[in-house]
């Protein structure tokens, strides 16, 4: 054909070109965003919700901390980071998809948790903060919808501070 061909990336079982792929993971979480923890539920028979408890558990995270949970929209993960974290610390929550976060706000002002945490609403692969400028990065379940996985861990490096972790949860 003599024209370019754009690159392809997974959906699901089939490939997509790279170019659609945020669409398509934007559609599916919007139409999904209320029933996403039954979702996670049925693929990983309950279990996902002790890995994020051992997730967070082992992380490192102290108090004082600020944390940068990406793909966040859930809000479980900040919701056990918030302890950690304490008085002294925050967590952001970060995801793509203006729904989940909206679900996940909800449900974490449900459970009475309101100070400590900032929500925004980012591309993982495009990060709106400063070099340097977070103790932990997390990650759960949120990798595999990313299209340039190698991006988004570049940027999640460079808001870390000097001898932080960037920690992430997949079914892989």
């Amino acid at each position: 054909d003599g024209g370019m061909t754009e690159s392809t990336t997974h959906f699901g079982y089939r490939e997509v070109p790279e170019s659609e792929k945020a669409k398509l993971v934007d559609r599916v979480f919007s139409s999904v965003a209320q029933k996403y923890d039954v979702m996670n539920d049925l693929m990983s028979f309950g279990a996902h919700r002790l890995w994020k408890r051992y997730f967070v558990a082992t992380s490192g995270v102290r108090e004082g901390d600020v944390v940068l949970d990406l793909a966040g929209g859930t809000g479980d993960i900040a919701a056990l980071l918030l302890p950690r974290v304490g008085a002294k610390g925050a967590v952001v929550v970060g995801d793509i998809n203006a729904g989940m976060l909206r679900v996940g706000r909800d449900r974490l002002l449900d459970r009475g948790h309101v100070r400590h945490l900032d929500y925004a609403q980012l591309d993982a692969e495009a990060l709106p903060f400063p070099d340097r400028s977070f103790d932990g990065v997390t990650m759960a379940f949120g990798l595999r919808n990313v299209t340039h996985k190698e991006r988004a861990l570049y940027e999640s490096h460079l808001v870390l501070k000097i001898c932080s972790r960037a920690l992430i949860l997949e079914f892989s």
